[in-house]
């Protein structure tokens, strides 16, 4: 085993890793493993070359592919080319995206005895996540990251608005983070360490093989799973180093009590309604007095919304009768609003009703409203703060996937997904979410409001449950 020191030249604080490789690997699997280690989403061409200054050097290793665009003397493929063979006459150099020009210095030291088992490559160390793709270089980066730091800098808000568009929700959060945890599992993903406890068929890389599967572990099925295998690779690699740092793998474990408060909206619906149905206005709205008792019993009543007596003016009970309607669990049937069969068996209790509203939440949506709202999920799931619905930023979150998974907005001349174009989409699931809980404030009225606290327990429940989405598809949003 050999350690390298790899370290991104002419940028302060050190961004480094140290890696222990197997000398047999060649470099072109060392320029994945930096691509991995670094966080870089392979978007540019590479080099190696045995001189800090490209000009300078005799001996040039590459993708051949890329033999047009470099055209070197002295090139060999990457992949014929051993890191042992490479390193034994000194440092070498790692040429990444030759406008930003990024360069990293790899200095080898003798060689060592694998730490544990003889994983092909282990992070052994490092400091601070890798740079953002397209930032300048080791100057543009760092002057960004100045910006960034300053909010009353007069491109404060520009940079920052450049930033979330390219990096994306699951990129590392700040310049510090480093975890070492989330790369080394993405290095053994790629070089096949332990390979025989992942399920071979499996996309996204949260899923063990079957027959080591326990009770705590992702199902085969699970909408995080599916979901994850539908963005592309190095896209996934970020989700995937995401999920491990917000916790969104750990079990699901929510007590009867969460569960109850939680479905409570949906429970007095599909109770008022009735096992023979409940009679309509001639409107084909719900009875004034039952729309009454529900803002009461829900604790939902507020002044602003006015009597809470009827439902066109309502907005908690006409969102949550939309959703519940959405959802299969009621429907209308001439002047009355009557219990569907799925109404009828998530009327039993509240386990029944807790899985009818966890495995049905994207029923009926088209397989961009999937998408859409699965990412959706993981805002909520990932345990961030509820803000204030006016400053609410995770329409960006579904917009980056949305746009990352292929999909275009609907509008001819539409070439990017807004907070409007997002929130027409993402309407039906949000009802649901802003239905849930029957804490006074915790619904979906208009703003400002409170969630409820407990809305990360019911998405984390809906992501680990079964998948229906769709989300490798190429088309425009419909």
């Amino acid at each position: 085993m050999i350690t390298l020191h790899i370290q991104l030249e002419e940028i302060e604080p050190p961004i480094v890793r140290e890696l222990q490789v197997n000398g047999d690997l060649s470099l072109a699997d060392l320029h994945t493993a930096i691509q991995l280690a670094f966080g870089w989403r392979e978007q540019h061409l590479h080099l190696f070359v045995d001189a800090q200054d490209p000009r300078r050097a005799t001996r040039h290793w590459g993708d051949p592919y890329q033999l047009d665009e470099l055209d070197p003397t002295g090139f060999r493929p990457e992949a014929e080319v051993s890191i042992a063979a490479a390193v034994d006459g000194g440092p070498i150099w790692y040429e990444y995206d030759f406008g930003d020009g990024w360069t990293h210095r790899i200095t080898a030291s003798a060689q060592a005895t694998a730490i544990g088992e003889l994983r092909p490559v282990t992070l052994v160390g490092g400091q601070r996540r890798g740079p953002i793709e397209d930032s300048g270089g080791a100057w543009g980066y760092t002057e960004k990251l100045a910006i960034l730091a300053d909010p009353d800098h007069p491109e404060h808000a520009e940079i920052a608005e450049w930033v979330a568009e390219v990096t994306g929700p699951w990129f590392p959060p700040t310049p510090e983070t480093f975890d070492v945890a989330a790369i080394q599992a993405e290095l053994d993903d790629y070089f096949g360490y332990r390979a025989d406890e992942r399920d071979p068929l499996d996309l996204s890389g949260l899923l063990v093989a079957d027959d080591l599967h326990g009770p705590d572990d992702l199902a085969p099925d699970a909408l995080l799973a599916d979901f994850a295998s539908g963005l592309p690779a190095g896209i996934r690699s970020e989700f995937r180093q995401y999920v491990r740092r917000t916790g969104l793998l750990d079990p699901v474990d929510v007590s009867p009590e969460v569960r109850a408060q939680l479905v409570a909206p949906f429970a007095w619906l599909l109770d008022a309604v009735g096992p023979d149905g409940l009679t309509l206005t001639q409107a084909g709205w719900l009875p004034p007095a039952v729309v009454r008792g529900g803002m009461t019993t829900l604790g939902w009543h507020e002044p602003r919304i006015g009597s809470s007596t009827r439902e066109q003016s309502t907005p908690p009970i006409r969102n949550l009768r939309d959703a519940a309607t959405r959802l299969g669990l009621v429907r209308k049937l001439r002047g009355r609003l009557v219990r569907t069969g799925h109404g009828h068996r998530a009327a039993a209790g509240t386990d029944a009703l807790w899985d009818a509203l966890t495995s049905r939440i994207l029923h009926a949506l088209s397989p961009g409203a999937q998408v859409a709202g699965a990412a959706l999920l993981t805002t909520y799931a990932d345990g961030r703060a509820a803000p204030n619905a006016w400053a609410d930023e995770r329409w960006r979150d579904v917009a980056y996937a949305l746009d990352v998974c292929g999909w275009e907005p609907r509008g001819e001349g539409d070439d990017r997904f807004d907070r409007g174009s997002i929130g027409g989409i993402t309407l039906p699931v949000k009802f649901v979410l802003n239905s849930l809980g029957s804490t006074v404030g915790a619904t979906g009225w208009p703003p400002p409001h409170a969630l409820d606290p407990h809305l990360a327990d019911f998405a984390r429940a809906v992501l680990h449950g079964p998948a229906g989405i769709r989300s490798g598809s190429t088309t425009r949003y419909r």
